[in-house]
């Protein structure tokens, strides 16, 4: 008897430290150390309740937002991985990219057609090497038409070095009345109209070097040719904003301030409403003083020239007009300045984006500085 006495003795006593601990705590504590099951004595048992969900969701809100920050710093991980990964990728199509198909480059090298490369890649007649002085030893023989070299290697046919690869970008200072095109319509065949595909060295136009963009059949000036169909878009495309420069001579005083007004808000045509920005306005002494023997090489034009439908006894006064464009419609300059009240006699592109015509003769080529070829680049990055 005296056992089980002392036993609930202890019992009681433990229950009674219990309860006064429980009463000594706050609702949020209760709630926090889980002891709810029985209320203490002048605390409302549905109170204790109502705290504990709250600290629940205090702790749910805690442990969301904890989440949340985790989360969005692996978001913040996860973006810079990927911009990481995106740099290395890029770097990896750099590297691709130089890496073409062998029957691919030796087409660029103007050795035949992709059927007729493929065939003498097949063959195993062709072999590459990092210097164009290798000897036989440091070349490697070419396995098959579907292998990949870098497209700047030095390349031997049957032992013989082959000729280097064309440039990315040409620069051309296209005479008058020379078509803007690799070759003339079958209808006019008959007008013998000269057109970029005979001034163009072979080797080049059988690598693939096109032109971008183009001229009018009367207009001077710089156009370019590429190798690279993705630059060609990213220089032509209206989204990228290149600006193309021209120096127009035309008939006439021009009132500068006005013409510069009439640019800005926007000239109507017949092909759409055209700005452009005016650079100056500057007298001239006429078509005449921008030969340059332009009308030299014109004159090995067979066939008559388009009649421009203005008189050819003007006396009158000229201006030279630079503007700057962003846009590439047929004739557009001419038709924005004839609608400002000044016909154009003679039209010239002295410039393409950052790539400038400079001081290069009538009918001659250069290939694109590094400068230029770099900005060029960065307009597909």
């Amino acid at each position: 008897m005296l056992t089980t006495a002392l036993i609930l003795s202890a019992a009681a006593a433990k229950g009674f430290r219990a309860a006064s601990f429980t009463a000594s705590l706050t609702p949020r504590r209760v709630a926090s150390t889980g002891i709810a099951s029985t209320a203490p004595r002048g605390v409302n048992p549905s109170q204790l309740r109502f705290a504990a969900a709250l600290r629940n969701n205090d702790h749910s809100s805690s442990d969301d937002d904890s989440r949340r920050s985790v989360d969005d710093g692996d978001d913040s991980r996860s973006e810079a991985g990927k911009r990481g990964r995106s740099r290395k990728q890029r770097r990896r199509s750099t590297e691709e990219k130089n890496l073409q198909r062998i029957d691919k480059v030796l087409a660029h090298r103007g050795v035949g057609s992709r059927s007729e490369t493929f065939e003498l890649a097949k063959a195993r007649r062709v072999a590459y090497a990092s210097r164009p002085d290798a000897p036989h030893e440091e070349r490697t023989r070419v396995r098959g038409p579907k292998e990949k070299v870098p497209f700047d290697s030095s390349i031997f046919l049957d032992g013989r070095l082959l000729p280097g690869p064309p440039p990315p970008l040409l620069v051309y200072h296209k005479p008058k009345y020379v078509l803007s095109a690799m070759a003339d319509d079958v209808k006019y065949r008959d007008q013998r109209r000269r057109h970029l595909g005979e001034v163009l060295e072979d080797r080049y136009r059988r690598g693939g070097m096109h032109p971008v963009g183009r001229l009018d059949y009367d207009t001077t000036g710089l156009i370019l040719f590429s190798l690279d169909g993705q630059m060609t878009q990213r220089l032509l495309h209206p989204r990228g904003g290149v600006e193309k420069e021209y120096v127009a001579t035309v008939r006439g005083l021009v009132d500068e301030e006005n013409l510069a007004r009439k640019f800005s808000n926007g000239v109507e045509t017949a092909e759409g409403v055209h700005t452009a920005k005016l650079i100056e306005v500057v007298p001239s002494d006429g078509p005449a003083a921008h030969d340059n023997g332009e009308s030299d090489v014109a004159m090995k034009v067979e066939g008559d020239h388009p009649d421009d439908g203005m008189p050819d006894d003007y006396t009158g006064p000229y201006s030279d007009v630079r503007l700057v464009v962003s846009e590439g419609k047929y004739r557009m300059v001419r038709r924005m300045l004839a609608n400002c009240g000044h016909p154009v006699e003679e039209l010239k592109r002295l410039r393409h984006g950052r790539i400038e015509l400079g001081e290069l003769k009538v009918g001659e080529f250069r290939h694109a500085t590094e400068d230029e070829l770099e900005w060029a680049k960065s307009l597909m990055d």
